[in-house]
Formats: C-alpha cells, sequence, structure tokens
C-alpha cells in the first residue's frame, strides 16, 4: 500500500477510535490486535492485510468501505452531520471529527463542573 492510503486508513482508524472514546489499548483489544501495531497503523507506518481489516470490522463497528474507502453507507448515516462528513474530503474529515471530539469533551468538562458547584451551593 502507498503511504498515503495507510495514512488515509490509519486516521479513519484513530478518527473512529476516538469517536467511540476509547484509548488505544482498550481499542486493540476489542479488535484482536497489538496496541503496538493498532498505534503503527494510524499513524501510517504500517499498512493493513485482508486479516486485519477483517478483525477491525468484525470487532467493531466500523464498515470495511468506511475503513479502505472513506465511504459511508447511506442507511448507516444518523444525523445531518453524518450526511455532510460523507461529502466532505478526507483531509479535513479526519480534522473535522477530532474537532467535535474535542468540542464535547469541553462541554463534558462544563458540564461536570456546573454540576460539582451547583451541589457545593446546596
Amino acid at each position: 500500500m502507498s503511504k498515503e492510503l495507510n495514512e488515509a486508513i490509519g486516521g479513519r482508524i484513530r478518527a473512529y477510535r476516538e469517536s467511540l472514546g476509547m484509548n488505544r489499548e482498550a481499542f486493540s483489544e476489542q479488535i484482536g490486535l497489538s496496541p503496538q501495531f493498532l498505534a503503527e497503523a494510524e499513524n501510517g507506518k504500517k499498512g493493513l492485510s485482508a486479516e486485519s481489516i477483517y478483525k477491525i470490522c468484525t470487532s467493531s463497528d466500523m464498515s470495511a468501505d468506511y475503513l479502505v474507502l472513506g465511504k459511508i453507507k447511506k442507511d448507516k448515516l444518523k444525523t445531518p452531520l453524518d450526511y455532510a462528513l460523507q461529502d466532505m474530503p478526507e483531509e479535513y474529515s479526519v480534522q473535522y471529527v477530532k474537532m467535535l471530539q474535542t468540542m464535547n469533551d469541553m462541554l463534558t468538562s462544563a458540564k461536570k463542573d456546573s454540576l460539582g458547584r451547583n451541589k457545593q451551593e446546596e
């Protein structure tokens, strides 16, 4: 596989794993690959064999179309955001997913802080 393809596939794996809120160790255990191999795949340093692609797709809810081609099946789309992401160029969609994860983390943290302040005021 070309370096660009390895990087694209690795970016999709990382984005998917992060969207689940899973660290690399937990996700690698779920899919049956070593954390070291997963790190190298996510960073585009290693290509995936058909067996590794099979393990990832059967052990998670990731489709092979998404993993290899970056395509999302229309029947898997759940929100308008999913439709926007499907039409977005690959180099932007991975960054966009990371940005959304960061925003989600910030909102979750703010909610926890707010709940903590409310309990202190009681």
